[in-house]
């Protein structure tokens, strides 16, 4: 079983792939490692590593190549690819998506860092380096490779952790993965109720419908579900991906 694992920074794809790994015995690839370690060569931060190599493919051209080559090796094995591009250089995968509040994804970051490189002065430097972080990232995959990692449709499942233990984000996952392979009916999105924002002229009735706003999500159809949610206090709800016309 391949699980493709990208997502936005402070997400907390390491902290599944690591559970996931001790639990279920997946072997993990990690294109996030070799950025680190590359970035450490040089002597400059992850942000500075990726505007350094901002016009230059060799880099990724090297990192992508070995993620399709240990996926052409372990064809029989248990992997998760934990990088942004996974899903496209390793199709036949389960394609996930873990999404965070940038606020959530900020603390985290500032708490939990235990690599020297990656420790912020304030929340506030987290969140503005990890939301420039992503944005070059997205613009450099765009301009290289002409796909688009922040588009939704290209997961299998997108989780919001925001709310959620790694273990209740791993059960999600393999529930949907089973699903998928018995073809029964699912959620694509699982997400935070508190963290999606309604839209003005959102529909009352209907299923739980969001689209993508920016970092977030934004209800336009079924608010009385999600009022409803949020009144019970979940943590999780699932809901459909709008699509575009």
């Amino acid at each position: 079983m391949f699980i493709s694992l990208s997502g936005q920074l402070g997400s907390g794809k390491s902290t599944l792939s690591a559970h996931l790994k001790e639990k279920r015995g997946f072997e993990i690839f990690s294109t996030g490692t070799i950025m680190r370690r590359l970035a450490k060569e040089r002597n400059v931060s992850v942000l500075e590593f990726n505007k350094l190599i901002g016009g230059d493919r060799a880099v990724d051209e090297l990192i992508d190549g070995e993620m399709k080559k240990y996926a052409a090796c372990h064809e029989d094995g248990d992997v998760i690819f934990d990088s942004r591009l996974a899903w496209h250089f390793v199709p036949k995968s389960f394609k996930v998506f873990l999404a965070v509040s940038p606020k959530e994804a900020a603390e985290r970051v500032f708490s939990n860092r235990i690599l020297e490189e990656e420790k912020y002065a304030t929340k506030e430097t987290a969140l503005s380096e990890l939301l420039e972080r992503r944005s070059e990232e997205i613009k450099r995959f765009k301009d290289f490779y002409g796909v688009d990692c922040d588009d939704y449709g290209n997961y299998d499942v997108i989780v919001d952790t925001s709310e959620l233990t790694t273990h209740e984000i791993s059960d999600i996952i393999l529930k949907v993965y089973e699903y998928n392979i018995q073809k029964r009916p699912h959620a694509k999105l699982y997400l935070s109720p508190k963290n999606i924002s309604i839209a003005k002229n959102a529909k009352k009735d209907g299923e739980l419908t969001v689209e993508k706003d920016g970092h977030g999500f934004v209800l336009v159809e079924g608010s009385a579900i999600l009022e409803k949610a949020i009144r019970e206090g979940k943590r999780v709800t699932e809901a459909k991906l709008k699509v575009e016309s």
